[in-house]
């Protein structure tokens, strides 16, 4: 990856591959993860990449995207630890394919909507925002209608009260209504002279050329922004909280602060051992809470790898709840008594060093490993990390697992199984 300076903290990326027909635009506003503005900034992603001051109607910019030879133009955000970014993202053919000016199209394409967005009297587009609002409060419903998602969402609020894991990118419905065109729009252009801004173009492209439209379209000023990404969520006691729900089962979440942060030396046993622990499909969980026992269809474990977070979930029958919430405990012990095989250790390596390299086969993950080491001043290769993951050894595994404790519970409750109300 090649990297140039725009100006401070603004950052131009070119990745240069010939392994894919397409070149992507990605610009990476990242700013301090807090409340309302994780709320609001989900509201600006939604209207950001629907129309612009060139293009005032859907209809005009389909036509402008299918002129693009079917570029498409997106808009979201996402947590990094204690950062938030929102991200615009731009996707159009290579030129060598059709010949023309497609790149420079691109670009331009991506300073209006970014630079020259919907407007009404020096604000964005309000009808733009009505229409962002009726989207996040059907994201808001859709998240709250699943189950998995909305344990998750709860049991990382538990755990992260005070701090950034506690903080979610959607309102509850009653937040989402005390949100203003006037924030979005405050929003916006704090966006553009403060956040930090990572600028990634990925594809058969000639860097010298990039760089110089680039510069062009985007006559950005340098900004004053330091924010660490990772950190180590912390909780001095057990937090646990149900609720009861008309649903076809009982989802359980359980989280463990893991004291592995993710530029740690440890990180990539930690991995290691959450493959083992309930990731292979010979996990410890899955033998024994699925195999053995019948309690689940499906449990497994994953990291939270900004915030040193480790979660378990799972859907059961509610009547089971205590003993599985037993059984996870029991996994956990048996990690960190090193009660596993070498032949589990080994799989889960070789999966570990097969989805990173996999990685190099997608677009957007090969964007996505660049940023993180642009967020940890870091410049990790494929074959480094692959290196680290082979060097995991049984003890190293063991002595993580010893330190985990669960500090956050989670059940969402079938309705017909519960008899006591809700904690």
């Amino acid at each position: 990856m090649r990297s140039e300076t725009l100006c401070k903290n603004v950052e131009i990326h070119i990745l240069e591959t010939g392994k894919f027909k397409d070149v992507i635009l990605s610009f990476r506003f990242f700013n301090e993860l807090k409340t309302p503005d994780s709320w609001v900034r989900t509201v600006l992603a939604l209207m950001l990449a629907d129309r612009c001051e060139k293009y005032p109607t859907k209809r005009e910019v389909s036509c402008c995207l299918d002129g693009l030879y079917g570029a498409s133009a997106s808009a979201r955000t996402t947590t990094y630890g204690q950062g938030q970014i929102l991200e615009f993202r731009i996707k159009t053919l290579n030129e060598k394919y059709v010949g023309g000016d497609l790149l420079q199209r691109q670009i331009a394409l991506a300073s209006e909507f970014l630079l020259h967005p919907l407007k009404t009297e020096g604000q964005l587009s309000e009808a733009l925002f009505k229409e962002a609002m009726i989207n996040l409060k059907a994201m808001i419903q859709r998240r709250s209608d699943n189950p998995a998602a909305y344990a998750a969402a709860q049991c990382a609020k538990l755990l992260g009260e005070g701090q950034a894991l506690g903080i979610s990118v959607l309102p509850t419905l009653k937040e989402a209504e005390a949100i203003t065109l006037e924030q979005v729009s405050e929003a916006y252009e704090k966006m553009l002279c403060e956040d930090r801004i990572d600028i990634f173009v990925e594809g058969q492209v000639e860097a010298d050329t990039v760089t110089r439209l680039l510069k062009h379209a985007f006559p950005l000023k340098g900004r004053e922004l330091k924010i660490k990404s990772e950190y180590l969520t912390e909780s001095d006691q057990l937090r646990q909280k149900s609720e009861t729900r008309a649903i076809d089962q009982t989802t359980l979440v359980m989280m463990y602060p893991t004291h592995v942060a993710l530029s740690s030396p440890d990180y990539w046993t930690l991995r290691t051992g959450s493959c083992i622990f309930g990731q292979l499909p010979t996990s410890l969980l899955f033998q024994e809470v699925r195999e053995k026992r019948s309690l689940c269809y499906s449990i497994y474990s994953s990291i939270l790898s900004y915030d040193g977070v480790m979660s378990v979930s799972t859907g059961i029958d509610g009547s089971h709840l205590e003993e599985v919430k037993e059984l996870v405990e029991q996994q956990r012990k048996r990690m960190a008594d090193g009660d596993f095989d070498e032949e589990m250790l080994s799989t889960a390596k070789e999966m570990l060093i097969n989805s990173i390299l996999a990685s190099e086969d997608d677009p957007v993950s090969m964007i996505n490993r660049e940023f993180q080491n642009c967020l940890l001043g870091q410049a990790q290769k494929l074959e480094e990390i692959s290196d680290q993951i082979r060097q995991v050894d049984r003890k190293a595994i063991m002595k993580l697992f010893a330190k985990m404790q669960c500090k956050a519970v989670f059940a969402l409750i079938q309705k017909e199984d519960v008899h006591e109300e809700n904690c």
